[in-house]
């Protein structure tokens, strides 16, 4: 693969990485709350995507993964989230940059009157890949001129050592496609090799697809019992055979398979929005039917209080009733 159609495949596998936090909010919420341990609300919990661009001193644009805003009541709480398939050095150094230019854009809108007060978001890196060198937190000491010294401490997910049961334990749903793309560490590391065979990487692809067909339906899965809706449910399938064509047409490059792994995710979605669709339609035709019957009530002279009582209707849904009625 050329340098060119290398750079190309890394955006397009960040931005599939990144499609992954595009969910609903009762799921993004659920998902946060399990990654950092948190309590909010999913009813009255705002959720917003925060800018992920700032242009330090030297006008050079500093970009990270995810920025998100979680606002409860009043309060406004802001979390941070880097996504890595590789570890270096210098990741420590960036997370603490994005940290400071987040805390000096925060500080312009919710800033103390009195003094100048930076608050870090809430940070956290993702590694997918395995790597025995990545510890459980990334770390740095300041030191300031007087000698104060500070640790700025990031935790980390390694992610590699969850199953699918984790995942799903923990609720963390949009993360479930990362699964496959474990394998990709294996797969590398065949290619590497200078005596490899085809049929090793075969081997793994084809375990690639098991593991994205298992995802697939235990998504169709979470859908059917309202864990996930609908749009959840379609960018996890489509994340999911993304992730399965990227390691397809890196180490394989078979299309069939790749036209397998499509097909399974249509047949998958498409009953399930055809259930949703006979879902909703019945409780249209159950709330019609008691629309009717109100109408025939009040038709006959019931008062509005027994009417709510035999139907289930609230009074203030009878009462627009009995006004279309008299109009």
């Amino acid at each position: 693969m050329t340098p060119k159609n290398e750079s190309s495949e890394r955006v397009k596998l960040d931005e599939i990485l990144k499609s992954l936090f595009n969910v609903s909010n009762k799921v993004l919420i659920t998902m946060m709350n399990s990654l950092f341990q948190e309590t909010f609300d999913i009813e009255t919990t705002e959720v917003s995507f925060a800018s992920n661009e700032f242009v330090d001193d030297e006008y050079n644009v500093l970009r990270g993964d995810l920025f998100l805003r979680l606002r409860e009541e009043e309060k406004a709480h802001h979390y941070h989230i880097e996504l890595q398939t590789l570890n270096d050095d210098s990741m420590v150094i960036r997370m603490l940059e994005y940290g400071i230019n987040k805390a000096k854009e925060i500080a312009k809108y919710e800033g103390e009157e009195d003094e100048t007060v930076f608050y870090i978001p809430k940070q956290l890196v993702i590694f997918i890949e395995e790597n025995p060198g990545i510890k459980d937190e990334i770390k740095l000491k300041l030191v300031f001129p007087d000698g104060q010294e500070v640790k700025y401490i990031v935790p980390v997910m390694k992610y590699w050592e969850y199953s699918q049961e984790d995942i799903l334990e923990q609720k963390l749903y949009p993360l479930l496609p990362l699964q496959v793309f474990k394998l990709r560490y294996q797969m590398e590391k065949i290619k590497n090799r200078k005596t490899h065979t085809e049929e090793e990487l075969r081997k793994l692809i084809k375990e690639a697809q098991q593991i994205v067909e298992s995802i697939s339906k235990e998504a169709a899965r979470l859908f059917k019992v309202q864990e996930i809706d609908g749009e959840d449910l379609h960018k996890i399938l489509l994340a999911n055979a993304e992730l399965f064509r990227y390691l397809n047409s890196r180490y394989v490059k078979d299309e069939k398979l790749n036209k397998e792994v499509l097909s399974m995710t249509k047949t998958l979605y498409d009953p399930a929005v055809e259930e949703k669709g006979r879902r909703e339609g019945r409780l249209e035709g159950k709330l019609e039917g008691k629309l009717e019957a109100a109408r025939n009530a009040l038709k006959k002279g019931l008062s509005i209080e027994d009417i709510a009582d035999i139907t289930g209707l609230d009074l203030e849904a009878v009462e627009k009733l009995k006004k279309e009625l008299a109009n």
